[in-house]
C-alpha cells in the first residue's frame, strides 16, 4: 500500500490532467439547498473577512494504475459542489471573456493528441446524473439550467444539482453581497486561498480504512480554552481558584458543545458590528486587549461574561412559560441559524421593563425572520442584526430600527409564493401563520409536531383532478403542521379519510395550519389557492410587511409579479431571463423561425417565434420557453436549449441572442 497527502489548494486540484472520477457504487449527490447555501456563505464570509487561508476538510482518493485519474472515496459531495459553484462564478463572469475563458479550463481537461485523450470533464460524476452535469455545469449552460422544468427532472440527485446551482446563484448574483465589480477578487481567494488535504492511495481497503479515521473526531483545542487562559492571566494570583470556577459555572450554563459559538456571539454583541476576522485573533485583540488595558480579569468576568452568558441562556435554553416574550422568542428558536442572538442578549441583558423588552424581541424577530424569508446570506443578516443593536442602543425609535425595505419584502412574499423547499423555512412559516391567527404562540404543542404535504401522492376519491399534487405538496398552501405520518395520507382510501385523520390532531387540529380545506368529503384547486392566500396574508400581517412603500398589496401578487420585482435588484445578471424579455427588447421578433437539427438521429424541428413571446411548435402547441421546447419535442431536459435551437435567417444560436439582451439590459 502506497499512502501520500498533501495540502492543495482549489485551483491546484482544478489544474492538470487529473480527472476525479466517483464511483457507480457512491451513494448519490445527496447535499440539499441549506448545505450547499451554507458552503457558498461561509466562502462568502471568509473572503470578505480576509481570513487567510480557508481549510475545506480532506478528500480521500484511489489512483487509478498507470494513469492520471482517481476514485473519489470521501468528498464528493463537497467536490461537486465547488464545481457548481465555479460553473456559476464563471457564468457571472459575463462578459469578461478573459475571466470567464481561466474559469471554464478549470472544469474541464484540455485534449491531448500525445496521450489520445477528447477533452474531457475534470469531475466525472456518477453515470445517471452525467449527461446533466456535463450539459449544464460544465458545458456553461447555466442560463438553460435556470430554464429547465426541475420537475421534470430524475434521478432525485439531478434535482439536487438543478436545485443546488439555482439556489446558489442567488446568494452569488445578488450585487449586494457580491457587487459584479468583486467577482474576480473572490475568484482569487476561492481559487488561491481555500485549500484541501488530499489523501491518495492505491488500495480502496485502505482508502476505506483512512475515511473511517477521518471520520472519527478527537476533541481539539477551543477558543473558549485559550480566553479562559489569556482573562486568567489577568486575575490576581489569590482569586484564580475561585473565578476559574466562575468561568467554567458560566460556560456550563450554556449547555453546548460548542461554546466557541457563544463568544462568536459575544464579539458581534460588544463590536456592535459583523467580525472581520477570525474569531481568536479577532477577540483577543478587539475586545481583551482593549478591556485590559483599563481593567482585570476578575471585571471582564463579573461584567461581562456571567451577565452575557444568562442573557444567552435566557434567550435560548429557558422555559418560556409565562416569559413577556414567550412568543418572539419561540419564534426565533425554529430557526437554524443563530446569528439573532447577539441582539436577543443584549435586550435580555439590559435592565428594561417587560413591556419593552416584549416589544424590542418582537420587533427584532420581524427584521430577522423577513430576511431569513428573503434569504438574505448571514454576512447580510447580521450586519442587519448588529444595525439593530446599534439604533436601539442611540435611542431610535423601535419604528425606525426595525424598517423593512421594500427589497426584503418584496423577497420575502416572492419565497413564500414559490415551491418551498425541504427545510425549515416551511415549519417556520406555518408556525407565524398559527401565531398570527392565536394571537400567541400556543401551549402544549406536540413534541412530534411538523411539516408534512397534506396531499396524497395518488390519486383517491375526493380530490378533484384540478389538482397538481405534486406541485401543491411543496407550496405553503398545500402543508401542513401535524404529527401524522406520511402513510396516513398516503396509504387512505378517499379524502374524508385524510381530512378527519387531519382533524382529530390535539391543538393544531382544527387550525389553519392543521388541515386542508375540506367541502363535504372533497378538496379542489381553488380551496387550496384560498388556503395559500389566507396563510400569506396571515404571515405577511404578522411582520407587517404586507405592503410596499408604494401602497402594493404584497399578498395579492402572483408569483411571476413578485419575481419580477425582485428581479428589480439585479436585472439580468443572475436571474432567469424569459424568451418574453428578449422578444420585448426586439432581439428576437415575433415570426423568427428557429430550427433544431439532431443530427446524430436525423431528427429536425422548426419552431416559431409568437407575438406573446411563447414557442410556437411544428403541431400548434405554445410553451414558454426554450426548455420546455427541447422537452416538449423529445420527452427529456438533457439538451441545453440555448445552444441547440438557431435562428433560420442568420444562423445565430439562442446562446447569442441570450448574450445580447445581457449585454444591453443586464447589471
Amino acid at each position: 500500500m502506497t499512502l501520500s497527502t498533501a495540502q492543495k489548494t482549489i485551483e491546484q486540484l482544478l489544474t492538470g490532467n487529473r480527472q476525479y472520477q466517483i464511483p457507480d457504487f457512491q451513494r448519490p449527490y445527496v447535499w440539499e439547498e441549506p448545505q450547499a447555501i451554507a458552503l457558498v456563505n461561509d466562502l462568502l464570509d471568509a473572503w470578505r473577512m480576509n481570513d487567510g487561508d480557508y481549510f475545506l476538510g480532506s478528500i480521500v482518493l484511489v489512483d487509478h494504475p498507470g494513469g492520471d485519474n482517481v476514485d473519489i472515496i470521501d468528498g464528493q459531495q463537497r467536490l461537486t459542489t465547488l464545481c457548481i459553484i465555479v460553473a456559476l462564478l464563471r457564468h457571472l463572469a459575463g462578459t469578461d471573456a478573459g475571466l470567464h475563458d481561466e474559469i471554464g479550463q478549470l472544469l474541464s481537461i484540455p485534449e491531448s493528441r500525445i496521450k489520445g485523450l477528447d477533452e474531457r470533464p475534470r469531475l466525472s460524476v456518477r453515470e445517471c446524473d452525467r449527461t446533466f452535469f456535463d450539459t449544464f455545469i460544465v458545458g456553461d449552460n447555466i442560463d438553460s439550467l435556470l430554464d429547465v422544468d426541475a420537475n421534470s427532472l430524475t434521478p432525485p440527485s439531478v434535482r439536487r444539482i438543478h436545485d443546488n446551482a439555482r439556489a446558489m446563484l442567488d446568494s452569488l448574483s445578488d450585487p449586494e453581497i457580491l457587487p459584479p465589480e468583486d467577482i474576480q477578487n473572490f475568484v482569487q481567494y476561492l481559487m488561491l486561498q481555500v485549500s484541501l488535504i488530499e489523501v491518495t492511495t492505491d488500495s480502496y481497503q485502505a482508502a476505506h480504512r483512512i475515511f473511517s479515521v477521518l471520520n472519527t473526531r478527537g476533541v481539539p483545542l477551543a477558543a473558549t480554552d485559550i480566553f479562559k487562559a489569556q482573562v486568567l492571566s489577568h486575575v490576581a494570583p489569590a482569586n484564580r481558584p475561585r473565578y476559574a470556577a466562575l468561568w467554567e459555572e458560566a460556560i456550563n450554563s450554556l449547555a453546548t458543545d460548542n461554546p466557541d459559538a457563544f463568544f462568536g456571539h459575544l464579539l458581534t454583541l460588544m463590536l456592535r458590528s459583523p467580525a472581520k476576522r477570525a474569531l481568536i485573533d479577532c477577540f483577543t485583540e478587539q475586545v481583551l486587549t482593549p478591556f485590559f488595558a483599563t481593567k482585570s480579569g476578575e471585571q471582564f468576568i463579573d461584567e461581562v461574561l456571567v451577565p452575557s452568558a444568562r442573557a444567552y441562556a435566557l434567550a435560548t435554553l429557558a422555559p418560556l412559560a409565562g416569559h413577556p416574550a414567550a412568543t418572539p422568542l419561540e419564534l426565533l428558536r425554529l430557526y437554524d441559524s443563530a446569528d439573532w442572538k447577539p441582539a436577543a442578549m443584549y435586550v435580555l441583558g439590559s435592565d428594561r421593563s417587560e413591556n419593552d423588552v416584549r416589544a424590542l424581541l418582537t420587533s427584532l424577530e420581524r427584521i430577522y425572520g423577513t430576511a431569513v424569508a428573503a434569504r438574505v446570506v448571514p454576512g447580510t443578516r447580521t450586519l442587519i442584526v448588529t444595525q439593530f443593536i446599534s439604533a436601539i442602543d442611540d435611542g431610535q425609535s423601535v419604528d425606525l430600527a426595525c424598517y423593512v425595505p421594500d427589497d426584503i419584502r418584496h423577497r420575502a412574499a416572492s419565497t413564500i409564493a414559490r415551491p418551498l423547499p425541504q427545510s425549515s423555512i416551511r415549519k417556520i412559516l406555518l408556525y407565524h401563520a398559527m401565531v398570527a391567527e392565536q394571537h400567541s404562540f400556543p401551549q402544549g404543542l406536540p413534541r412530534s409536531l411538523g411539516v408534512l404535504p397534506g396531499l396524497p401522492t395518488k390519486q383517491i376519491r375526493g380530490v378533484h383532478g384540478d389538482i397538481d399534487a405534486a406541485a401543491w405538496n411543496k407550496r405553503l398552501g398545500g402543508l401542513i403542521l401535524t404529527t401524522l405520518k406520511s402513510r396516513t395520507i398516503n396509504q387512505a382510501p378517499d379524502w374524508d379519510t385524510v381530512s378527519r385523520a387531519c382533524h382529530e390532531v390535539p391543538v393544531v387540529g382544527l387550525s389553519e395550519v392543521g388541515a386542508l380545506p375540506s367541502t363535504r368529503g372533497e378538496i379542489h384547486a381553488s380551496t387550496l389557492e384560498a388556503r395559500q392566500q389566507h396563510l400569506t396574508r396571515l404571515i405577511l400581517d404578522y411582520w407587517n410587511i404586507r405592503r410596499d412603500s408604494e401602497g402594493v398589496d404584497l399578498s395579492r401578487l402572483t408569483s411571476a409579479e413578485l419575481a419580477a420585482a425582485v428581479d428589480k435588484r439585479s436585472a439580468a445578471r443572475g436571474r432567469q431571463v424569459r424568451l418574453a424579455d428578449v422578444v420585448a427588447t426586439g432581439i428576437i421578433s415575433p415570426g423568427d423561425t428557429f430550427i433544431w437539427r439532431r443530427r446524430n438521429l436525423g431528427n429536425v424541428y422548426v419552431v416559431s417565434i409568437s407575438p406573446e413571446g411563447t414557442i410556437v411548435l411544428h403541431d400548434g402547441q405554445e410553451v414558454s420557453s426554450p426548455s420546455a421546447a427541447v422537452t416538449a419535442l423529445t420527452g427529456t431536459s438533457s439538451a441545453a436549449a440555448l445552444d441547440v435551437f438557431v435562428r433560420e435567417s442568420d444562423g445565430k444560436k439562442l446562446r447569442e441572442l441570450w448574450n445580447t439582451y445581457r449585454n444591453r439590459f443586464g447589471a
